[in-house]
This record gives C-alpha cells, structure tokens and sequence, in this order.
C-alpha cells in the first residue's frame, strides 16, 4: 500500500509540473503579445526571446571547434518572476549587469576607473591601478497601456559611479530616466535622455569609450524628443529627430568648498546657460537586414548628420557677462559589412563643445572664457572570429585649435584601442583590452602611456 502511495504522489507531481510548464508557455505568449514592439528603440522582450539557441549542441562548420551558439544552461525550474505596481496595467522588467574591472595604466589618467586623458607628465612614477565594480548597472524596462494610436513605455538605467565622474567613489549615477509614446511612425519622449547629436559608441570595456578622443554626444541630458520614421520600402528608413535638451548644470566656483547658493559666501565665477536649451536634430537613412543588437534593432547599414545649437555663459562679480556660442556638425557612419566584418565611426567639427564629451571636454578658454573652436573623429574595425569571439580596434581623437586655448588648456588628445571579448554564454563574458593614450598640453609637459584592463561580467 506504502508503495502504491509513494507512486501515486510521484504521478501527481509529475502531472503538477507538467501542468505548471503549460501555464509558464501560455503566459509568456500572453505576455510576449501585449509587450510593445518597442520601448527604447524596440522592446527587450525580443532579445529575450532569442536568447535560446536553436542548436546549442551543434558544431561550428568554420572552426570545427566550438558551437555556432553561445551555449546555455537552463536555469532550474521557478515560478515565474513578477513585478508589481500601483498603477494597473503596466509591465515591469527588470535587467542589469554585474561587472569586475581591473585596469593598470602607466601613466596618470583622468579619471580613475574612467580614462579620458592623461594628467600633465611628471618624472616621478604615475603607474595606477584600479580594482572596481562601478560599472554595474541597474535598469527598469516600463510598458503599459496604449494611448491612442501609441504605445507607452519608458526606461530607467543607473550605474554606481559617483554623480561626479572624476570622484574616485561609488555612487549613483542615472543614465536614463524617460518615458514615451511610440509607433511605427512617430516617437515622442521626454526625460533624461542620450544626446540626438553623434549617437554612436565604439565597443570598448571602459565606460569612457572614446570620451575626449573624437566620440562626442553621448551624454544623458534632460530632453524632450520627438522622431519622425519614413519608410520607403520594407528594407529601409528614414529618421528624422529634434530635441531641446539641458545645456549644462549650473557650476558656482566660490572660496568656500560650498557653493554661495548655501553660504552666502561671495562666487569668484559662475558657469550656467544662458536662458536656452540646447536645440538637436539629426537626419540618418538606414537600409539592410534588421537584427537585435542590444536593446534594439538595427539596420545592417547607416548613416546621418547631425547638428546641436545653444549658448553658455559665464558671470563674474563687477564684470560683464561673457557668452559664448556652441554649436556642432557631426557626420556618423555604421556598416554591418557581413556576419563577421564591420565598421562605426563619427566625425564632428565645432566649439564650446566641452559639455558634449568633445574638445577634451574643454567649451571654453580658462581667462577669456571664449568658445573654444574644436574637431575630432573616431572610427573601429569589428571582427567576429566565432558568433562567441569577437575582437574590437579603433582610435580617435580630439584636436581644439591652440589659438583658443589658454597655458594649462589641452591642445590634442588621442587614443588607440584593441580588444578581445568572449562571450562564453548569453549572460556572462570575458573581456581584455589594450589601449595607448596621448595627451598634449599648451604649457604643461605632455604625457602618454599604456592601459591594461581585464573585465567579467555577468549579464542578468
């Protein structure tokens, strides 16, 4: 009787399992039917689904050696996972990664953890090295009822560097921090936000990608948005976007590490806009096969220009108000050549650009406090070796024009960069990569060195 018991219980719990698994299947279809097509530029949900492989087992017909898929373990059988919110209707989900740097460098980089360039030259030692987690990050996937003929949504995203980026302390950093209305047709948003102006990134370990080195844009303003997409056949698209965005915050340089907003103590200088916003526009055809990169698709082939106007000023007691213009022109290049080639790249030309990552972050002279004229460019080669394997070189640089600068100013900055990333499942990799660094001043000793940095990361 004991045994015809224990059998039964087994039967049942293998009926209970199976019946679970069925429930699992039917809400994710449920599920995968009301999430938007997109929220960023197109919904996680679809990376998701395309995590398992559809041959994980099978070997790789070039290098005889490893599977044409990243391989994965299915995790272990749990309920599944839900987010809860007050107001009804809406869809949470959560993603982030878990990373470990260590980055060695021979010579002073500003900042820690974060090389743009390179501190004055010195004859003592200014070999670092730098053990850190910063780069973590923690976002919030939001999507929620129609509104129209719209889809809502909305992203967070932070990392755990200090609001500061030069503190070499952990902190909260937001990245993204918007909400939006989209269709095929048209994307209204509004929040913190990258800049419309020079979108492209080179793949590179270190979050300061290219910053101060030809990658301008790139930063995470407040911004309002809208973008009009044109269609003129199935395999291809136009982009049009525009975007008042946040000029600069607001820097009080007083006597006092307190600013005088707190203590009343009188400001030497104060750095703000000048009553607008930055105004953004960006035009871009793309063409080619659609496919997943990140967190949204892309067209094999692109290329736009794009252009950003505005003014800073700067208030010093008993003088008068120095203004000064900013404006760029920015050209950007990507090209899915094959599965396995392909290159990115931007070009930009303008001034007072410091605000926008470029002219070595350098918008205006330190006496004059003129615009400072500036150029720069970068560009990367990609090679996949397997679907797993993939290997990363670029360089760019930043060169403001010397005659706007002042003694202690940056005159050029360049940096050359290589690396290899093993992606030994879809949710952990292994990454190296070398760079080598410049940086020229007006009237300081100029300095270059090397970099090492060796990353894990773990993808949730």
């Amino acid at each position: 009787m004991q045994r015809v018991r224990n059998l039964g219980m087994k039967l049942l719990a293998v009926v209970l399992c199976a019946g679970i698994g069925v429930l699992r299947s039917t809400a994710g279809q449920e599920l995968d039917a009301e999430f938007p097509a997109a929220v960023v530029s197109h919904s996680v949900a679809d990376s998701l689904a395309e995590i398992a492989p559809p041959c994980p087992d099978c070997v790789c017909p070039t290098c005889r050696c490893a599977t044409c898929e990243c391989p994965v373990k299915p995790a272990p059988c749990q309920p599944c996972p839900h987010v809860s919110t007050l107001q009804p209707f809406w869809n949470v989900n959560i993603f982030g990664t878990l990373q470990a740097n260590m980055m060695y460098n021979t010579a002073r980089a500003v900042a820690p953890g974060i090389p743009m360039f390179l501190a004055p030259g010195a004859v003592q030692p200014e070999n670092t090295v730098d053990i850190f987690a910063r780069s973590s990050s923690l976002g919030a996937l939001f999507t929620g009822p129609d509104v129209g003929n719209f889809k809502a949504g909305g992203l967070m995203l932070a990392m755990f560097y200090n609001d500061a980026l030069i503190v070499d302390r952990y902190g909260f950093l937001p990245l993204q921090a918007f909400g939006e209305l989209r269709n095929e047709d048209w994307r209204i948003a509004a929040g913190l936000q990258f800049n419309v102006f020079s979108p492209n990134l080179p793949t590179m370990l270190t979050f300061s990608s290219l910053i101060a080195s030809g990658n301008a844009g790139n930063n995470f303003p407040g911004q309002f948005r809208v973008e009009r997409y044109l269609h003129p056949d199935s395999n291809s698209q136009w982009t049009i976007q525009a975007a008042l965005s946040d000029p600069i915050a607001t820097g009080v340089v007083s006597q006092t590490p307190i600013s005088q907003i707190i203590t009343g103590a009188p400001p030497l200088r104060i750095s703000e806009d000048n009553g607008w916003p930055n105004i953004e526009g960006r035009i871009a055809y793309a063409t080619g096969e659609l496919k997943q990169e990140g967190l949204e698709p892309k067209r094999a082939f692109e290329i736009g220009v794009s252009a950003v106007g505005g003014q800073l000023r700067t208030a010093i007691p008993l003088n008068p108000n120095v203004v000064a213009n900013t404006y760029g022109l920015g050209v950007d290049l990507r090209w899915r050549i094959n599965e396995r080639w392909g290159i990115v790249g931007e070009g930009f030309v303008g001034q007072g650009l410091g605000f926008l990552n470029a002219g070595v972050l350098q918008s205006t002279n330190t006496m004059t406090f003129n615009s400072i004229r500036t150029r720069g460019a970068w560009g990367e080669i990609y090679h996949y070796l397997t679907p797993c394997l993939h290997t990363h070189v670029g360089a760019g640089f930043d060169d403001p024009l010397d005659a706007d600068l002042n003694v202690a100013q940056i005159t050029y900055n360049q940096t050359v960069f290589g690396n290899l990333i093993w992606d030994v499942t879809h949710q952990f990799r292994v990454g190296f990569e070398v760079t080598y660094r410049e940086t020229d001043y007006v009237g300081l000793p100029n300095n270059q060195g090397v970099g090492l940095q060796t990353q894990v990361q773990w993808t949730f």
